[in-house]
């Protein structure tokens, strides 16, 4: 049972191309786990002991279903059953078509992995914007399309073909090959033998991930930048912007490979990027959560009436960034307190009392707190 839009490939080429899947998935695999392990005491100290919220909540999933789920992925590579070229050996022909099942399986659990992150950092947004609801809702329509490309693809998702001849028994999921920028709305074709290989259309579950990570990083840099530079930054906000550059530096890198290793690479080795892209993408996202969890236990501060307005450089900084670190969840809104007429600062020998010079009402604003 092979499919038609493949082409049998060559001996070499086909145990070449399995080995760089196993090696590039168990590699993969290998950093996920060991990342858990090492950040598993902060997770328990600054998640499992910590407020909940829906950040929190699509974090633990993540951090948990992906790695169980990949270990049925790891199997499918090595197994001698589930594989197309089964049911033209002695093995039983409905143990073929486990490998056919999968397939379906394999792309779900990757798309489930990168929409989860994008939630993610679609609440950041959220908390980063209260007052321009516009920017979420344009980002959730981004993702939610993003969602049904994946999806689509996956529905023209195939096996792997592989040679008898060479004794691979293996089960990846591979796009079919022959959508060259075919997308349901189009009515492209091109049987062309010589084109079998390019699945532009395929391509867009790289690219359009990549966009929507890099207007969120653009978003975050025009969020807290400018206060960086005015040196007016709290320690939150120079963490949140590291750590996204860290994340966006390294995601990008993979995803851009994918995207032209989807267009260009033989069918066994077009994805060998997205399993690296589903596990590296959770694991830096794991960490750069708990980072921020961090980030808000060293620099938290107890907010009061003049630091809630949004005049106040403070409030872009570590009292803003709070909420996205570790907001309680019984936190008052700034309508509901009085601006005082002095700032105490407690942690000396003698408290120091400023007064509070008067100011205009605070302008209107949506509260942040509690959203994540």
């Amino acid at each position: 049972m092979t499919t038609a839009s493949q082409a049998i490939p060559s001996i070499p080429n086909d145990i070449s191309s399995t080995i760089r899947t196993n090696f590039v998935g168990f590699a993969s695999f290998t950093i996920l786990v060991w990342d858990h392990l090492l950040t598993f005491s902060d997770e328990v100290e600054l998640i499992w002991k910590g407020k909940k919220g829906p950040i929190i909540y699509l974090f633990l999933f993540n951090r948990y279903f992906t790695p169980l789920g990949f270990i049925i992925n790891l199997f499918a590579y090595l197994s001698p059953t589930w594989t197309v070229e089964a049911v033209q050996s002695l093995i039983p022909p409905h143990r073929a078509f486990r490998c056919t099942h999968f397939v379906r399986y394999e792309g779900v659990t990757v798309a489930i992995a990168v929409e989860v992150v994008g939630a993610m950092m679609l609440l950041r947004i959220n908390a980063l914007y209260p007052t321009r609801k516009w920017i979420t809702a344009l980002l959730g329509i981004l993702l939610a399309v993003e969602t049904g490309i994946n999806a689509w693809l996956i529905s023209r998702g195939e096996p792997v073909n592989h040679n008898r001849a060479s004794g691979v028994h293996a089960c990846s999921m591979v796009f079919d090959p022959t959508m060259h920028g075919s997308f349901p709305f189009m009515n492209h074709t091109d049987t062309d033998p010589a084109h079998s290989n390019r699945s532009s259309a395929a391509s867009a579950s790289a690219w359009f991930p990549l966009m929507y990570d890099s207007i969120v990083f653009a978003l975050t840099v025009n969020r807290t930048l400018p206060s960086i530079r005015k040196k007016e930054a709290g320690f939150i906000v120079k963490k949140l912007l590291e750590d996204g550059l860290l994340y966006y530096s390294v995601i990008f890198s993979i995803t851009f490979v994918l995207t032209f290793m989807i267009v260009g690479a033989p069918p066994g080795t077009k994805n060998i990027c997205a399993q690296m892209e589903q596990l590296i993408t959770v694991a830096m996202m794991s960490r750069i959560t708990l980072s921020l969890k961090k980030a808000g236990r060293q620099g938290e501060i107890i907010p009061t009436p003049f630091l809630f307005d949004t005049r106040n450089p403070d409030f872009f900084s570590d009292t803003f960034l709070h909420s996205i670190a570790d907001a309680p969840d019984d936190l008052p809104s700034p309508d509901s307190l009085k601006r005082p007429d002095r700032l105490i600062l407690p942690h000396v020998r003698n408290p120091i009392q400023f007064a509070i010079p008067p100011s205009p009402q605070p302008s209107q604003m949506s509260e942040p707190f509690g959203q994540v």
